[in-house]
């Protein structure tokens, strides 16, 4: 009989630990004591960090695989809710192909469910497998891999200082303030910050004015060779900033470093980046037909899923849909999750949203939950789902009525890694 529970006992925590060094043998070794430092950290996470649990499927009382389970607070649309996370689903080498993940994560959905949260997201190792299972995609990241003097100099950079592990709380309040404005972001953990100060590898540099942090950058370097080690990349992990004076700064600084970086590698959800910086190439020299030269790669990783149609639709009754007048139908298919199949009248007057029992409707939208989940964050409109026939539409007329009501102004943005 198989059962899904929190980890509690220190040999089941070793035993997830040695699942995880299999499951992930890119990133980890098989030594002991690797097995041991991840079994002494994930305790540590998990004894204090009230938003991070461990669970582990058992078998007959054998742990075969097991996930980490995270309760973040998000914004939707300027107003935070509560959202589910899920990382390091592993399982045991033995027991591959025997739906060890899908039942994972069928228990991760009714583990936020119980506690009335509608919405979940993940990082994952496959795309195509989550999608599958009702997963709609992020917003994209990309990798710029530019010369320090691509990023503008400004008058100063007299702002600027280190900050420490005695300065956490002003990053923090820094790094909340942002997130409060951007849809999408996630308010930072305890884990997540203390990560932050823990590497040793890491550089923090802060601008502050009026003894407030207004932006602030996390990098390290890389060497770019093993012949010279003089030649590095400096390595933005996460950059924030409040105003234009802060990013301002802190490019200078990065400008500042070209006697000593070869290349500055910034990841970014932000589509036009570009406009800020100069020389955009990232030293590739690929030209893409017909004159298109290289300057970022992208990449899908962060995945969204409603878990609760209506429950969702519910925490978006104090949303302005951009003044539309409509009545329609969603029709929601869900292939994992079955009491998600669920159909809304949804009704909207002058951008103000009910939900409706029963009752007379303009038009009927079917979809799935995965492009369903995309779409309500913004990440793709109704338009491009339509041409792409992700979505049906039973009356064609009511297609620019419907973009209007899903429109977001602002694509998601998230720099939480889990």
């Amino acid at each position: 009989m198989r059962v899904v529970e929190r980890l509690v006992k220190e040999q089941d925590f070793l035993t997830f630990a040695s699942i995880v060094v299999g499951a992930y043998p890119g990133r980890m070794n098989g030594a002991q004591t690797t097995k041991e430092q991840l079994k002494n950290l994930f305790m540590d996470n998990q004894n204090h960090d009230e938003s991070l649990n461990y669970f582990g499927l058992w078998d007959d009382d054998k742990l075969i695989g097991g996930m980490r389970l995270h309760d973040f607070q998000m914004n939707l649309f300027s107003k935070m809710i509560p959202i589910g996370g899920v990382g390091l689903v592993a399982v045991d080498l033995l027991h591959k192909k025997e739906k060890v993940a899908k039942e994972l994560i069928h228990q991760f959905f009714h583990f936020f469910l119980a506690k009335d949260i509608h919405f979940v997201a993940l990082y994952p190792f496959r795309p195509d497998f989550y999608k599958k299972m009702g997963f709609g995609y992020g917003p994209r990241m990309y990798q710029y891999l530019v010369e320090p003097l691509s990023f503008p100099k400004g008058p100063t950079k007299k702002h600027l200082s280190y900050l420490t592990v005695q300065d956490q709380q002003q990053l923090t309040d820094c790094y909340n303030r942002v997130a409060s404005q951007k849809h999408g972001m996630f308010l930072k953990t305890k884990s997540e910050l203390s990560f932050i100060f823990k590497n040793d590898e890491n550089y923090v540099i802060a601008m502050k004015e009026d003894d407030t942090v207004q932006g602030y950058i996390v990098f390290s370097f890389e060497k770019q060779g093993e012949s010279n080690f003089m030649l590095n990349n400096l390595v933005i992990k996460e950059w924030i900033y409040e105003t234009p004076q802060a990013l301002l700064e802190l490019s200078t600084f990065l400008n500042s470093q070209a006697d000593q970086v070869n290349r500055i590698e910034w990841n970014t959800q932000e589509d036009n980046v570009h406009f800020f910086l100069g020389d955009v190439r990232n030293g590739t020299n690929h030209l893409i037909p017909s004159v298109y030269h290289e300057n970022a790669v992208s990449g899908v990783g962060l995945m969204y899923r409603i878990i609760n149609v209506k429950g969702f639709f519910e925490e978006l009754t104090a949303h302005h849909f951009n003044g539309v007048t409509l009545t329609f139908k969603l029709t929601v298919s869900d292939s994992l999750l079955a009491e998600n199949n669920q159909q809304l009248i949804i009704e909207v007057v002058e951008g103000t949203m009910n939900i409706i029992e029963s009752g007379h409707y303009d038009v009927e939208v079917v979809v799935d939950v995965a492009e369903l989940s995309s779409l309500v964050m913004g990440v793709i409109t109704v338009q491009e789902l339509y041409m792409l026939q992700q979505i049906k539409i039973s009356q064609e007329q009511y297609l620019q009525a419907l973009q209007q009501f899903f429109f977001v102004f602002e694509k998601p943005k998230c720099t939480t890694a889990f």
